[in-house]
C-alpha cells in the first residue's frame, strides 16, 4: 500500500552492510539533502556503526539479513526473498533503493512480490560471470545508478543492461558534504602519533583488504624512505567484519622492513576523517580496483594532494586535469609520484586548490540529492 496523495514517499534503503564505510556514507549525506518530499526507512543487517549513525539521527531502522543469493538458478534463499518480501509490505514503501547492488537477486525477487519498484545502486565494480536468472532480477530493476562510466559499461559487459533499459541506467558519482572536509585540523592527529610539523607524511584510509593495495603503498614506502629520510607513513582502515586478518599480518610483516622501522603507523578505524587528511602531505591509494573510491573525493575537499592506481573509475573521480598523480599498480612507480610531491612544493599547492575545487564542482551533497531525487521520481510515475 503506497501513501496517500500529498503525503512523503516513503524510500526503504537496504544496506547489506552494518559498519560505515564509503557506500554508506555517501548514501547518508545523499538522503540528509532530500527534500521532505521523501520518508526515509533503513534495513540494515544487523548492529554496527552504521545503524548506530541511523538511529543517532532519528531515522526508522529494522534489522534484517539481505544475503548475496540465489545464483546459478538455485532457490536456496527463497526463504530470504520472502521474508524481505514481507518487510517490503509492511513498510508501506513506495520505492526500494538497494545501496549496494551484491544483493540484488533477494532484493529484486522480494520487490518482484511485494509490488515495489526497486532502484539498484552500483558503487563497485560488478565481478564474475551472471547466470540467466541472476541477469534477468537485474534487468528488472525500475531504475539503477551507476557511480562511474567504468561501473556502467561493465554492467552492459556482463548483460545485466538489455539494450532496451540503458535509458533507465544513470552515472551519478558519489557525494559528500565537502565542507565537512574542507577545514580539518591536523594539529591534533600529528600529536597524538609523535609526529612532528613539518615531518612528511604519506597515509591511506580504506579497508584493510587485497583490492585496496596497502601493501603497494608500503612496498613503495621503502623506495620513499630512502629518497625522503624523515618520511612517515600512515594506514587507517580496519577489517571488514573480521576478514582479510592474514592481509592485515602481512602489512604488519611489510611495515617491519628495516626502512620503514618506526615509520609505520597502523591507526585502525577512526570517525575522525576530516583531522586525518589535513594531517597528510600526500593521499596514496593503490587501489588495484576502483568503481570511483569516495575517500578521494574527502582528499580533494581536504586539499591533500593525491596519487592513486590508473585503474577502472578512479581517473573519472580525479580527472586527468593535475588534481592527481595517476600511476599503474607498481611500488616504484608509486614512491616516485609521492616524491614528486614532497619534493615539488609548487606542484603540491597547484594539487591542493585543483582538488579543492573539483570536490566542490563535482561531488557536493546538495546537487547529487537533487539528481538522485529525479531518478526516484522516475521510478514512481
Amino acid at each position: 500500500m503506497t501513501q496517500p496523495a500529498g503525503q512523503p514517499k516513503r524510500i526503504l534503503f537496504i544496506s547489506t552492510v552494518a559498519d560505515l564505510y564509503g557506500g554508506e556514507r555517501s548514501l547518508l549525506d545523499i538522503v540528509e539533502h532530500m527534500s521532505d518530499s521523501w520518508e526515509p526507512r533503513f534495513i540494515v543487517p544487523g548492529p554496527g556503526r552504521f545503524a548506530q549513525q541511523l538511529r543517532e539521527q532519528g531515522y526508522a531502522v529494522e534489522e534484517c539479513l539481505v544475503p548475496q543469493g540465489i545464483g546459478r538458478g538455485e532457490l536456496r534463499e527463497l526463504p530470504a526473498v520472502l521474508r524481505l518480501a514481507r518487510v517490503i509490505r509492511r513498510s508501506r514503501a513506495d520505492l526500494v533503493h538497494l545501496n549496494l547492488h551484491f544483493a540484488w537477486p533477494v532484493a529484486s525477487a522480494a520487490c518482484l512480490l511485494a509490488r515495489v519498484p526497486l532502484v539498484i545502486h552500483v558503487r563497485n565494480m560488478i565481478g564474475g560471470r551472471r547466470g540467466r536468472l541472476e541477469r534477468w532480477l537485474f534487468q528488472r530493476a525500475a531504475a539503477v545508478i551507476c557511480i562511474s562510466e567504468a561501473v556502467k559499461q561493465r554492467a552492459v559487459e556482463l548483460g545485466l543492461v538489455s539494450p532496451a533499459a540503458r535509458a533507465r541506467v544513470r552515472v551519478i558519482p558519489d557525494a559528500r558534504v565537502v565542507a565537512r572536509y574542507e577545514n580539518g585540523d591536523g594539529r591534533p592527529v600529528r600529536n597524538e602519533l609523535g609526529i612532528p610539523a613539518g615531518v612528511p607524511l604519506i597515509g591511506i584510509i580504506a579497508r584493510l583488504e587485497p583490492m585496496k593495495g596497502q601493501d603497494l603503498l608500503l612496498q613503495a614506502a621503502v623506495r620513499v624512505a630512502e629518497r625522503v629520510p624523515d618520511a612517515r607513513f600512515l594506514v587507517v582502515g580496519d577489517t571488514m567484519a573480521g576478514l582479510h586478518a592474514e592481509y592485515a599480518a602481512h602489512l604488519e610483516a611489510l611495515a617491519r622492513h628495516p626502512s620503514l622501522a618506526g615509520r609505520v603507523t597502523f591507526a585502525g578505524y577512526r570517525d575522525d576523517v576530516a583531522d586525518v587528511l589535513a594531517a597528510l602531505d600526500c593521499f596514496v591509494h593503490p587501489s588495484r580496483r576502483g568503481a570511483f573510491v569516495s575517500v578521494l573525493i574527502e582528499a580533494m575537499a581536504a586539499g591533500v594532494p593525491i596519487v592513486a592506481s590508473d585503474v577502472d573509475g578512479i581517473p573519472e573521480c580525479v580527472g586527468r586535469d593535475g588534481t592527481a598523480e595517476l600511476v599503474t599498480l607498481d611500488p616504484s612507480a608509486i614512491a616516485d609520484a609521492v616524491c614528486r610531491v614532497l619534493t615539488d612544493p609548487a606542484r603540491a599547492a597547484t594539487m591542493s586548490a585543483l582538488g579543492r575545487e573539483r570536490a566542490r564542482r563535482l561531488y557536493d551533497a546538495r546537487p547529487l540529492a537533487r539528481m538522485t531525487e529525479g531518478v526516484f521520481a522516475e521510478c514512481l510515475k
